[in-house]
């Protein structure tokens, strides 16, 4: 399907979106109900600021969502599909950038780790803000636009995924290595303790028997 037939199609399909009442109402609360929660959590401290920016941007994206009239509607859907795809692509690449940074400065994530992240957030609005620069890997490919850029995020996402696994493998090592240390501790202190005692137990014998 290219990109007029998909116009087309969600034009048919969001024709009637003012008298959709009951689908509106219901993302609407649903909107709202994220937010209350969300404005809960973070009144009682339950929750970092990482996810409860990404709570308050999907209620709000919820509510947003159930209130635009459908004049709207029509003119963004008959704008160009390529330059719908780059405002969503810079949009969200913004959002995890923002995200990363805010996490290394609230919860010390660290920068090994945050490093992929910002990576494949700074390689995403490049793709938004030059679409130029996907030409030679469409060329390379023969993919479409969209599916280049998913492409590449995809690539991305692996790498960090990959990178979270050689951690991980690295943090079990550490932690089989810890607990053999924390058991040869305990064996060590449970010697000692029966050594004291026994210890104890002579030196208790030998006063009774230096009494008279």
């Amino acid at each position: 399907m290219n990109p007029n037939e998909l116009d087309t199609g969600m034009l048919r399909f969001t024709t009637g979106w003012d008298a959709a009442v009951v689908p509106r109402s219901i993302i609407a609360l649903f909107g709202a109900l994220i937010l209350l929660l969300t404005l809960r959590a973070i009144w009682k401290r339950d929750c970092g600021v990482p996810a409860a920016l990404l709570w308050l941007i999907a209620g709000a994206v919820s509510l947003t969502f159930a209130c635009i009239p459908q004049q709207i509607v029509n003119s963004v859907m008959t704008t160009e599909y390529i330059l719908r795809l780059r405002i969503v692509m810079g949009g969200l690449s913004l959002l995890v950038l923002l995200i990363t940074l805010e996490s290394i400065r609230k919860t010390r994530l660290q920068e090994r780790y945050a490093l992929l992240w910002v990576a494949t957030a700074l390689t995403i609005l490049l793709c938004a803000l030059f679409p130029q620069a996907v030409n030679l890997f469409r060329a390379v490919t023969g993919m479409q636009y969209g599916t280049a850029v998913v492409a590449v995020a995809f690539t991305f996402l692996v790498l960090v995924a990959f990178h979270f696994s050689i951690a991980m493998s690295a943090m079990e090592n550490d932690r089989d290595k810890i607990a053999q240390r924390v058991a040869l501790l305990e064996f060590r202190v449970k010697e000692l303790e029966t050594k004291l005692a026994e210890k104890e137990k002579s030196s208790g014998i030998k006063a009774d028997r230096s009494r008279p």
